[in-house]
């Protein structure tokens, strides 16, 4: 199984944020790789991702299921593969920082920024999957204004995700697409919370 997960700072409350990660057609074109998506009803929908196993890129395939609405906390989703034997789950979950009118929550402190190695490794692997992937930035994430300042954060969005790949070959798919997974989560969430701060 592969395991990732990514915080975010905003500046705005996470009500903003709820409005947005609501509406999974406001985000889904931020999910690295994203090709197409199509909801069958409120909690449905099946996803086209180009994704990167190893040196074969695919197409991947994806029946979503959304087990959980708790808005302005929580969304809670499950994911089963159609082309391939993969299974998931994933939580998007906000909360807010103190802002002195005594709703009793704490300061959120921003992440610390990762070390020099952590960073070169995340860079070469973000390279490599957006070669792989077609998706391009004119600059790196960490210049992006996405994350609040430590006085002014109100809200953070986590973003949480399992994949586990069957068959045979599971445990081999596993090491390869952790990696990625590790870029997309960063990049979705930061993304999500930069478009909310745009948008306020």
């Amino acid at each position: 199984m592969a395991e990732v997960q990514h915080t975010a700072t905003s500046t705005q409350p996470i009500e903003s944020i709820w409005e947005f990660v609501k509406e999974i057609d406001n985000w889904a074109p931020m999910v690295t790789g994203y090709q197409e998506h199509e909801k069958q009803n409120e909690n449905d929908s099946t996803w086209v991702l180009k994704g990167d196993l190893g040196s074969v890129t695919r197409t991947l395939k994806f029946k979503v299921h959304v087990t959980e609405w708790a808005g302005p906390e929580r969304v809670t989703f499950e994911l089963e593969g159609i082309n391939e034997l993969m299974t998931g789950k994933g939580v998007f979950s906000m909360s807010g920082a103190g802002d002195g009118d005594g709703d009793g929550l704490s300061e959120i402190t921003p992440p610390a920024r990762p070390g020099f190695f952590a960073r070169l490794r995340d860079a070469i692997v973000r390279f490599f999957v957006y070669k792989v992937m077609g998706r391009h930035e004119s600059r790196p994430p960490e210049d992006r204004q996405t994350s609040a300042e430590p006085g002014a954060v109100r809200s953070e969005l986590r973003f949480s995700l399992e994949i586990s790949p069957g068959g045979p070959m599971g445990p081999m798919i596993n090491a390869m697409v952790k990696p990625a997974l590790v870029v997309a989560a960063e990049d979705l969430a930061r993304d999500i919370v930069a478009r909310v701060e745009a948008e306020a």
